[in-house]
């Protein structure tokens, strides 16, 4: 995770950032019950209105709804998926995903980029 403390955030806050050409959006799903389904909610509500193309947001929505998966799966005995994080910046999304398992170096997570013809 970046540099604040999820530790100390209730679970499903979400948490929002905009630097100039540059816009940042973060759900915690710390301890949730339907971590997919609440990715997927808050990847389709952000990118609805930060203007992204309806196809893209299809595209995004498959893309969080795989890395929230593998996160759970590949994470579950250490706590699963802690956070998405999704960044619209030089007309590009990014969706990552921080989990709990031990063997990954990065706080980012797993993370990919799509195209979206989007003003920033």
């Amino acid at each position: 995770m970046s540099q604040y403390d999820a530790a100390n955030r209730a679970a499903g806050q979400t948490y929002t950032s905009c630097v100039t050409g540059s816009r940042t959006s973060r759900l915690d799903l710390t301890g949730m019950a339907r971590p997919v389904a609440a990715a997927c909610r808050h990847t389709h509500e952000t990118l609805l209105r930060w203007g992204v193309a309806s196809e893209l947001i299809d595209d995004a929505l498959l893309i969080a709804s795989e890395l929230v998966t593998n996160a759970e799966k590949n994470a579950a005995g250490a706590g699963g998926a802690q956070e998405i994080r999704l960044t619209l910046q030089a007309g590009h999304v990014g969706i990552a995903v921080s989990d709990t398992h031990p063997c990954h170096r990065s706080s980012a997570g797993p993370s990919t980029w799509i195209k979206s013809h989007a003003e920033s």
